[in-house]
């Protein structure tokens, strides 16, 4: 067997700590108070945040819908609908410590193109895009949560 080697391609710390600020500034405009959080490809975070005065249990709920993203490369508000006729996959799911269906997580993915990706790169659902990280966000109603994780990934000009 010979050896082989991927490159993995993530979000770096100032683009994750710039969507953290990009939330946070959404947030303010809306009036809520969140805790937001950005993980890297494996699910592992690279920033987050707990604004003073978000709900306690927000910070694990936008870690786990950051991870939820990644690991499926899925929006999180997505698997209701995709679910509705698979009870025993939505309990299933349901079941797994880190799994949300809550809306507020989305996956950051970036055109293959902008990465100088070759065959060997890992991360990818597609071949037109490359996932490199999540954002989740908690602490609004479930459409305030959206759009602040939409203002996340708005901040990286992709």
């Amino acid at each position: 067997m010979t050896l082989s080697l991927q490159t993995l391609h993530e979000l770096s710390t100032d683009s994750a700590l710039s969507m953290l600020q990009a939330a946070k500034q959404k947030a303010e405009q809306l009036g809520i108070k969140v805790c937001i959080s950005v993980v890297g490809p494996q699910g592992i975070t690279l920033a987050s945040i707990r604004m003073n005065g978000a709900p306690l249990l927000s910070a694990s709920l936008a870690e786990d819908k950051a991870y939820t993203a990644v690991s499926f490369n899925r929006a999180t508000h997505e698997w209701d609908e995709r679910l509705a006729s698979q009870p025993k996959v939505q309990q299933a799911l349901g079941q797994q410590d880190r799994f949300t269906m809550l809306g507020g997580g989305l996956p950051v993915n970036v055109p293959a193109d902008d990465t100088g990706k070759d065959s060997g790169s890992t991360g990818s659902l597609t071949s037109s895009s490359l996932l490199v990280g999540a954002v989740g966000v908690s602490g609004g109603a479930v459409h305030q949560d959206i759009e602040c994780a939409e203002a996340a990934i708005a901040a990286l000009g992709i």
